[in-house]
């Protein structure tokens, strides 16, 4: 007699609706078991590699399918599982097809005749928010089982949100000062008086006067995120470090001008002290359908900066350096990498300090101690970065 698993169940990964690889998983507790057939090397998702065994390709598919989903670092995780009724969150993750608003990658039961153009988000709307409710970072009752924002990372409270068609996403706080979102703001500031591309931030309050920050989708149907991760895998980098490498796969494909956007994220990053500058928040944009790799995606997600996280005791031990993620592990360090300065006015450096100061004061939650030494500090990495150029 032979034995059917009638719990195993066949899944496409597909990229919009062009078939990727095929897998197995048991259907109840999503367990995975075995890999199926790739039919479309060159769309395979970061993290997959084509020339690993198939039980390493298990193993990364797995943790590709977790990284699409909700952190066990979130904030609120615990609310969603009991309001969803789920053990893990990758269960949510599961059902709502893996669908983001990032990139073009999703999944499915082979078993289910599903198309890409009545599933993706940026066609179709999702969530419900009651007419005259106000928004809210968090996941609410609001939110549908298909939702993307299942499929959002990030330890931080956040959800996409659609306003007049167009797709936001919002972001609240993991700490008390919930000085983050003004951060955001204060980034955006910034960037605009620099002329430096980037997602635009705008800072916005709950009906109970809670901060949030919020932004547009900086991709659509058509154009796509591929985070540093994907590039410098995308190419062997031999004995380059990290830093030339990933400018050189640019240059191959096509985006000549990587050197100069990079040295402004990398600059900018050490003025404002950004913390979360790993190598999934900066990246390129690619063509979904082509797979034409477009330019640097803009500067995005700064609210870990500007000492977010440190006590008001602590400010005054805190140097003028900070945790660098790109490219190594000192924004300081990084400086040493870069020479393409000419977008950085001095006549309008001096703002910036002006700019921390002003929106800063905005907090209510904040000392006006706290604000004067992160402007001072503030101030000496300024002087420091005009020295290096």
């Amino acid at each position: 007699m032979v034995f059917i698993d009638v719990m195993k169940k066949e899944y496409v990964i597909k990229h919009k609706n062009i078939p990727v690889l095929t897998f197995f998983m048991d259907d109840e507790t999503y367990a995975f078991q075995e890999l199926g057939d790739i039919q479309s090397y060159e769309r395979l998702p970061y993290g997959i590699e084509e020339r690993k065994s198939r039980d390493q390709n298990v193993i990364q598919l797995n943790a590709w399918i977790q990284s699409r989903g909700l952190p066990d670092s979130r904030k609120d995780k615990q609310s969603i599982k009991e309001r969803f009724k789920v053990d893990e969150l990758k269960t949510l993750t599961i059902q709502a097809y893996g669908l983001n608003i990032t990139d073009h990658y999703w999944f499915h039961k082979t078993e289910q005749s599903l198309k890409w153009e009545s599933v993706n988000h940026f066609d179709n709307d999702f969530d419900i928010v009651k007419p005259g409710a106000n928004y809210i970072p968090g996941i609410d009752e609001s939110v549908k089982r298909n939702s993307p924002n299942f499929c959002v990372d990030g330890s931080i409270e956040k959800r996409w949100i659609i306003n007049d068609g167009e797709r936001y996403l919002i972001k609240g706080s993991r700490y008390k000062r919930m000085q983050e979102p003004f951060n955001e703001r204060i980034a955006s500031m910034i960037l605009d008086l620099f002329k430096i591309k980037h997602v635009n931030y705008e800072l916005k309050r709950t009906n109970d006067n809670i901060p949030y920050s919020e932004c547009k989708c900086m991709v659509n149907r058509d154009i796509e995120y591929m985070n540093a991760w994907w590039v410098m895998h995308y190419e062997n980098s031999g004995k380059k470090d990290l830093y030339t490498h990933f400018i050189d796969v640019c240059k191959n494909n096509n985006i000549n001008n990587a050197k100069e956007r990079i040295d402004e994220m990398i600059a900018f990053d050490f003025l404002i002290g950004n913390e979360d500058r790993h190598r999934g928040n900066f990246g390129i944009l690619r063509n979904a359908e082509t797979l034409d790799w477009l330019e640097i995606a803009p500067i995005f997600d700064n609210g870990n900066s500007l000492f977010y996280d440190q006590e008001d005791e602590d400010l005054q031990n805190c140097g003028i350096d900070s945790l660098g993620k790109a490219f190594g592990d000192s924004n300081r360090l990084n400086l040493q990498l870069i020479d393409c300065h000419t977008w950085y006015d001095k006549n309008k450096g001096s703002k910036i300090v002006d700019i921390i100061i002003n929106e800063l004061s905005r907090n209510e939650r904040l000392l006006p101690e706290r604000i004067d030494t992160i402007a001072d500090i503030t101030k000496e990495r300024i002087k420091v970065f005009e020295k290096s150029r």
